[in-house]
């Protein structure tokens, strides 16, 4: 008997120990930030800073970095949930500062290639050259990891999913060699106790995500290579060749402002190329901020594809009718002929897009099939909302947890947008469990961002002469992050902001950045 009782003990303190440490687990510190977009760095001759360098802001990192590390008392989580590495733009090529005729030379991953991306060998390439040209960025990230107990997971994102070839990974490990650095094959993060997930976003987001995420890519003549999203044939389409030109063209808060900006700025005289060669896609992407939601897999709707093929441009323009200075510009390009349109090469998806688009514009032309039932009656079930779509896409996740016999999270973290989100609930239905209800928040962008409102700002004050002059240097100081603190319950989502305060010093703020006078 007095046996049993000591096992019985022995087994109640295994017990306790390991709920221990699972509160131990709980009452570390979790900062996640994203879309660092670390990339080609300085220019050969030294002249400063490569246009297409998004990451100039080393010394301000490093005081984050410092800040979280004494805030936790080296004890932090710090998750890099996607696009740390700016992998889509290769840090060789050359681009065109004249605005009448832009464009890039790219000598690497296919770049007129519009399905596939970069090999293995050529991805590994790339991350060479950005570890090469920002050995402090790595030094920080080691030194952090190595203070205390505070560690580092580096979360692919799509700009990145290069990180997810084995050997660009294990490049990337070996460079923090003997510190907590973990470069996160599957995908995601996922903290200890189960209770919060994070990972890019860019999986909801269908013109950027992969078909088989974290396995993105594809063989051909025995060769892996990435498969190319659309949303990277965008960036080599419009940003690549427009960044030299235009600085912060992608450090607006809303990636459209960006191309508003610089048609604005340049005339439609001097965006021929920009208008022409990226029509396609341009209405496509239109297309589906118009209709303010995403197509499910079902589809109510008839499109009559065949027909609308057959259109002249004005046809697709009109998704344009609720921004009447792009309306305008698209159709004296589409006059003028400047707007070079073939309406044959627009896949039944963009069709979907454009179609459901013109429904929610007032007088424009249908593309129902005769018979078909309205969009408006059908979008209940063909159309998703931000919420709904993000609902139906952690439930997928989180279905797949349950089944690995994983604790369903209570908090989700995404990145993607650069737009910083504060702390939103969330509800879940027909899980095993019945409905979950989660908090969710997005990170925004760990660079400087800045809304269109505060670019004109700069502009009113003469700090520039034109938008186009910009530098990123001139936007609003500030960085915005998640910060979870220790927590016993559900864990506790905060939006704060690193930036620059009036006094000149840094600080953590839980003032957006988009707050107050700056």
């Amino acid at each position: 008997m007095r046996v049993h009782r000591i096992l019985l003990g022995f087994w109640a303190l295994l017990a306790l120990c390991s709920t221990q440490m699972a509160w131990a687990d709980s009452q570390r510190h979790v900062a996640l930030i994203s879309d660092l977009h670390v990339g080609a760095g300085k220019l050969p001759n030294g002249a400063g800073w490569n246009a297409i360098e998004d990451f100039r802001w080393q010394p301000e990192f490093n005081l984050f970095l410092d800040d979280i590390a004494k805030r936790a008392k080296d004890s932090v989580d710090l998750v890099l949930v996607g696009d740390v590495f700016e992998l889509w733009q290769s840090p060789t090529m050359t681009c065109s500062t004249d605005i009448s005729a832009p464009g890039c030379v790219v000598t690497d991953c296919q770049e007129s290639d519009t399905e596939l991306g970069c090999n293995e060998s050529e991805a590994l390439a790339r991350l060479g050259h950005i570890v090469a040209q920002h050995p402090e960025f790595i030094d920080a990230l080691r030194k952090f990891a190595v203070r205390g107990t505070n560690r580092v997971y580096i979360v692919p994102g799509n700009h990145d999913a290069a990180l997810l070839f084995p050997t660009v990974r294990a490049y990337l490990q070996e460079k923090f060699s003997g510190a907590r650095v973990q470069v996160i094959e599957r995908g995601y993060w996922l903290s200890e106790d189960g209770t919060i997930y994070a990972d890019h976003g860019h999986q909801f987001d269908e013109v950027n995500e992969f078909a088989d995420w974290p396995n993105p890519f594809v063989q051909k003549n025995g060769v892996a290579y990435l498969r190319k999203p659309w949303g990277e044939n965008m960036v080599q389409q419009f940003y690549n060749q427009y960044e030299g030109i235009f600085p912060i063209v992608d450090n607006l808060s809303r990636e459209w402002d960006g191309v508003d900006f610089a048609i604005d700025e340049a005339g439609l005289g001097n965006t021929t190329a920009a208008v022409g060669r990226f029509a396609r896609f341009f209405i496509f992407r239109q297309s589906l901020r118009q209709a303010g939601t995403a197509l499910g897999e079902k589809k109510d709707a008839k499109w009559d594809y065949d027909n609308a093929r057959k259109q002249p441009p004005d046809f697709f323009l009109e998704v344009f009718k609720n921004n009447a200075g792009l309306m305008a510009r698209a159709s004296e390009a589409q006059r003028t002929g400047a707007l070079q349109l073939d309406p044959m090469k627009f896949s039944n998806e963009e069709l979907d897009a454009i179609c459901a688009a013109k429904e929610s514009v007032a007088g424009a032309t249908r593309c129902l099939l005769p018979g078909s039932q309205n969009l408006s009656a059908a979008a209940r079930g063909a159309l998703l909302s931000d919420t709904q779509r993000t609902a139906a896409y952690l439930k997928r996740i989180f279905q797949k947890l349950a089944a690995d016999k994983q604790p369903v999270p209570q908090a989700y973290v995404y990145a993607h947008t650069h737009s910083p989100m504060p702390p939103k609930d969330l509800t879940i239905t027909d899980m095993p469990s019945g409905s979950v209800r989660i908090k969710y928040a997005n990170t925004g962008a760990f660079q400087r961002v800045a809304s269109k409102a505060q670019i004109q700002k700069i502009i009113d004050a003469k700090l520039a002469p034109s938008v186009m002059q910009i530098q990123p240097e001139q936007l609003p100081p500030c960085y915005s992050f998640i910060w979870i603190k220790p927590y016993s319950g559900p864990p506790g989502l905060q939006l704060q902001s690193w930036k620059l305060e009036t006094n000149g010093q840094w600080s953590p703020s839980e003032r957006t950045c988009s707050a107050g006078p700056d």
